[in-house]
């Protein structure tokens, strides 16, 4: 191993249980820029987005995954239970969440000057907070 700071990047695997509902729902509903397809481990397949030096990927798999994740608030259960995005526009991309008739835990709310919170939901339940900065 080797000494110093942890590299500046951070990727995210998500399993999702519909997997073009899921990449309708990153791409088109919240915007993120997709990466393309990508082969993985065991002849499956990454669907890469990118956000800076971010990446959020989801996985396809065979089938659908038997086992699903909590569809409770992201508090309500132990685990990794939220990812959090930098926007620019909320009001557009809750906009487009209406439209796409996603779950709300969270209203847009100011949780202090210059920032602004909503957290929706993914189509399996997992929680996107969603942070303007002004």
């Amino acid at each position: 191993m080797k000494d110093g700071p942890l590299p500046d990047r951070l990727q995210v695997g998500i399993v999702p249980h519909d997997l073009a509902a899921s990449l309708e729902f990153y791409r088109d509903t919240l915007g993120l820029a997709y990466a393309g397809a990508r082969p993985a481990l065991e002849g499956r397949t990454l669907h890469v987005f990118a956000l800076g030096s971010a990446t959020v990927k989801l996985l396809e798999v065979a089938g659908s995954p038997p086992g699903r994740a909590p569809r409770v608030p992201y508090a309500d259960a132990a685990g990794i239970r939220w990812l959090t995005l930098d926007v620019v526009d909320l009001d557009g991309i809750l906009q487009r969440c209406r439209r796409a008739g996603a779950r709300f835990q969270l209203e847009p709310v100011d949780v202090r000057a210059g920032i602004r919170v909503a957290i929706v939901e993914d189509p399996d339940g997992n929680a996107i907070e969603l942070v303007e900065r002004k």
